[in-house]
């Protein structure tokens, strides 16, 4: 007994068994479903992008902003009108509210009520500060001038003459740089 072995024709290869073909029960409604919300998602993710879009080129555009403007380097963060025993107290409390660390001597800080120019600080450092009642201030406190340095964040108390600052009249300071002139910063608040 022996076994045939069928030699394949040359060039010939080997074929795989037929498997049979899987039938998904789909129905024609369900086939197109897949394609309708691919489309609804491409045009919501477009949408999307085309709004975050238009709202970065907004703010990057100071006029079409809708943002606040952005405060000044020095700003104004409370007027005290009382004191013990004392009414209208005018003490202006100054923050340093930007990135910039001023050295204090070379910075000078002139006040205006209602437009009105009233006080001229020479110098804001609180060690070279000479207080007289001639120049419209008593005397300069806080950590922004007990150094040679205002650092970021630090306050500074500039006491006035009294009566100086009645509630509800508009105070502007400039801290102008002695050296240059310039105004380095100018914010208005009403007290």
């Amino acid at each position: 007994m022996g076994c045939r072995i069928r030699a394949r024709p040359p060039g010939a290869t080997k074929r795989a068994p037929k498997l049979p073909l899987r039938r998904w029960n789909v129905s024609a409604d369900d086939r197109g479903l897949s394609h309708t919300h691919a489309a609804l998602l491409m045009v919501a993710i477009t949408v999307i992008l085309a709004i975050l879009l238009l709202l970065m080129l907004l703010g990057m555009i100071p006029s079409w902003s809708w943002a606040e403007p952005p405060l000044p380097p020095i700003v104004i963060t409370e007027i005290v009108h009382t004191d013990a025993g004392t009414t209208c107290a005018s003490r202006v409390y100054l923050l340093n509210n930007g990135s910039t660390v001023y050295e204090n001597d070379c910075l000078r800080a002139v006040f205006y009520r209602d437009g009105q120019r009233f006080c001229t600080i020479s110098t804001l450092n609180g060690h070279r500060f000479i207080s007289s009642h001639h120049i419209g201030s008593q005397h300069l406190k806080g950590p922004g001038c007990r150094s040679h340095y205002w650092n970021p964040g630090e306050v500074m108390e500039v006491n006035l003459n009294n009566d100086t600052l009645p509630p509800g009249v508009m105070v502007t300071v400039e801290i102008v740089d002695r050296l240059t002139g310039k105004v380095v910063s100018k914010h208005t608040v009403r007290a």
